[in-house]
């Protein structure tokens, strides 16, 4: 097995390979134009191997140059990570893409090792957003968490910024005759929004070093934000990799069903915002069920679910977070769950902000809210509570098209009464 800097002779295979990985042929012609330029030009800004054996190639790699270290450091907590001193400026680069074959999967530490040797790099860096396709070594990395930035304005404040102005000497403007493409160039370090992607890391050392397995079944009830960070701390443990941790989320993680701030039915989290839940990329790196919990068989360490199903453990970590218990008080179960033991009622249209399938009930296309924004048949709708959770409901339903005044907020005071609130 040999790696080496890929040559002509080799594109015509890697192109086969890349093929074979089921890559749609618009991203199979991108792909082989960057790695075709690495391959044929100094001045391209990335860097192509190639991994054969007996001039078979079985795997492809194409890595950057160099990158936008200032803006990792400012958009991502890599310092709490990485020890940037050990490493040389120009040790750092980035995985473009990947492609391995199926078969030399165990081989893909060895893969990346002599990928960082050639390249003369010690530091690789992969890069994830909504459209990335998740290679096969994905595994091998670790997740750095991004920054928040310290407000909640959507625009950059307007305030002084120190220019870094250096006099420029003469060894300085020799150098200007070639330099090096830096991957991300055109990215701002003090643009003070959240990077649009997820990153990722592995160096040469955490490389050399062999990884723990445990195949312990851990199973996480609840994707608060305590099952979250848990989940999250265990898959950032450097020196052990979790092969079958699975989260029970009831209506799935909350990301999924939000496409904007402004359609939430709930408060949102201070720990986790959703562009933050997107980018731990949790349905990724474990197993994510979107059901709930019914029972839990002590003595088989089975966890039983509404559908039947059964999911075993050997550790089990119950983190389901407060929930509303005003329909439990008043001997009354959500809409949204069944079936209802004897001694509950269930009445149409009276839901929990808990209920799992609170967005399914109100998804804008949904025959409730049909109902309620039909402008022939006025329906009041009536929400009961003094948390934000009944002022996020009212702004979602609003965002869904319900009249402000066909809704009435019922605040509950200190004597355990309510009053009425018509928004008009």
């Amino acid at each position: 097995m040999v790696i080496t800097r890929s040559v002509k002779a080799d594109l015509d295979q890697i192109q086969a390979l890349i093929e074979s990985s089921g890559t749609s042929e618009e991203e199979v012609s991108q792909t082989m134009a960057l790695i075709s330029n690495a391959t044929t030009s100094f001045a391209s800004p990335n860097l192509s191997f190639t991994a054969k054996i007996d001039d078979t190639v079985i795997a492809t790699f194409l890595v950057s140059k160099d990158v936008n270290l200032e803006y990792y450091i400012s958009h991502f907590h890599i310092q709490n990570q990485i020890l940037l001193s050990e490493h040389e400026r120009k040790g750092h680069c980035r995985l473009v893409y990947s492609t391995i074959n199926p078969i030399y999967d165990r081989s893909t530490r060895f893969f990346l090792k002599e990928v960082l040797r050639l390249s003369g790099k010690t530091c690789l860096y992969f890069e994830c957003d909504h459209n990335t396709v998740i290679p096969t070594i994905f595994h091998e990395l670790i997740h750095v968490r991004s920054r928040r930035f310290p407000h909640f304005l959507d625009r950059k404040w307007d305030h002084e910024r120190w220019d870094n102005k250096t006099a420029s000497t003469d060894e300085d403007d020799a150098e200007k005759d070639f330099k090096v493409p830096v991957d991300g160039a055109d990215r701002k370090v003090d643009d003070e929004t959240e990077s649009p992607f997820a990153l990722c890391f592995i160096t040469k050392r955490l490389l050399s070093e062999t990884k723990i397995t445990k195949n312990s079944r851990i199973v996480v009830i609840g994707a608060s934000d305590t099952g979250i960070s848990f989940v999250e701390y265990l898959l950032n443990i450097t020196y052990l990799q979790f092969t079958n941790v699975t989260l029970i989320a009831p209506g799935g993680l909350p990301h999924h069903n939000v496409q904007n701030k402004r359609s939430n039915l709930k408060s949102q989290s201070t720990s986790y915002t959703t562009a933050e839940l997107q980018k731990l990329m949790l349905e990724s790196r474990i197993t994510v069920l979107d059901a709930r919990m019914t029972d839990i068989d002590r003595s088989d360490k089975n966890v039983i679910l509404d559908d039947g199903r059964l999911v075993p453990y050997d550790t089990l970590v119950l983190t389901m977070g407060i929930q509303e218990k005003t329909l439990d008080d008043l001997k009354f179960q959500t809409w949204g769950i069944s079936p209802v033991p004897a001694d509950i009622r269930r009445c149409r249209g009276v839901l929990s902000i808990d209920d799992p399938n609170l967005y399914d009930t109100l998804k804008p296309e949904g025959t409730l809210m049909q109902k309620l924004t039909d402008r022939r048949r006025i329906t009041k709708t009536v929400v009961y509570g003094r948390t934000l959770n009944a002022y996020a409901l009212v702004q979602g339903l609003m965002d869904r098209g319900v009249s402000a005044k066909n809704i009435i907020i019922a605040i509950p005071n200190q004597n355990k009464a309510f009053i009425l609130y018509n928004l008009v």
